[in-house]
């Protein structure tokens, strides 16, 4: 047997408790092997996801853990990026529970931004000079947005809390899951799904003043300049912005 056809047999062993081989092994040497491997993983997502697993009860998050195991290898030199597609398969065995796929989302999208690259400070000192309308607002690279359909904001909470979540419920207006860094804290909160579009639109490089227009669908003008200009200084105030490309006003 050449040395890719064992590899291959054995990396397929280690996922499938069913399959035959015809390896070269005796004894219970590969199922000690296959569960330190399995349970190496669990260990991994288990830190990756605390508070799905909390919300999911250990043996159906070891369900889980193992449906996603048995399908997805590691490929990182470090087990702490192993959970990064995990949110995929626990969204497929979870398609009516939108809170369960979410949960998995902050809590990866929390770990994410404790690691996240560290940044200079944005010098807010000149900004008022700029021309808004064309500036382009580069958000700091610990910043994740996602839609939400559930209160998962609420149950995210309760668990870091250490007391009893909500049971889980659609809401009745979309929102959005707001997750960055600050200083050296991840933080989260729920905003409007306005807010959402106009982040999404900004991260994609419209310029400040174009993306504001989605501002006008909700609000009269001057309301619009009002939210823009309260948004703009809590994305300041709270680090998410690294840099604003703009010439100054003139």
């Amino acid at each position: 047997m050449r040395l890719g056809e064992l590899q291959r047999k054995f990396s397929i062993c280690l996922r499938d408790d069913q399959q035959r081989h015809d390896l070269p092994i005796i004894g219970q040497g590969l199922r000690v092997y296959r569960n330190n491997y399995r349970e190496q993983l669990r260990s991994a997502l288990r830190i990756g996801f605390p508070y799905l697993a909390l919300w999911l009860g250990d043996l159906e998050f070891e369900r889980v853990s193992d449906a996603h195991i048995a399908s997805h290898f590691p490929h990182s030199w470090t087990l702490d990026h192993y959970g990064h597609d995990f949110g995929a398969t626990v969204q497929a065995l979870f398609p009516r529970d939108p809170e369960v796929h979410e949960l998995a989302w902050l809590d990866w999208a929390m770990s994410e931004a404790l690691v996240a690259e560290d940044e200079p400070t944005l010098v807010t000192s000149g900004l008022a000079d700029l021309d808004w309308d064309a500036a382009r607002i580069v958000f700091a690279s610990s910043v994740r947005i996602l839609e939400a359909k559930s209160n998962v904001a609420d149950i995210w909470a309760a668990l870091e809390e250490q007391s009893l979540p909500p049971s889980a419920a659609l809401l009745p207006e979309s929102q959005a899951l707001l997750v960055w860094r600050c200083g050296l804290i991840p933080c989260f909160r729920s905003i409007p799904n306005w807010e959402f579009q106009l982040i999404s639109a900004l991260r994609q490089g419209v310029s400040f003043g174009a993306a504001c227009e989605i501002l006008q669908i909700r609000f009269n003008v001057q309301g619009a300049v009002k939210a823009a200009a309260e948004m703009l200084a809590r994305w300041l105030s709270d680090g998410m912005i690294t840099r604003v490309e703009a010439r100054s006003a003139e």
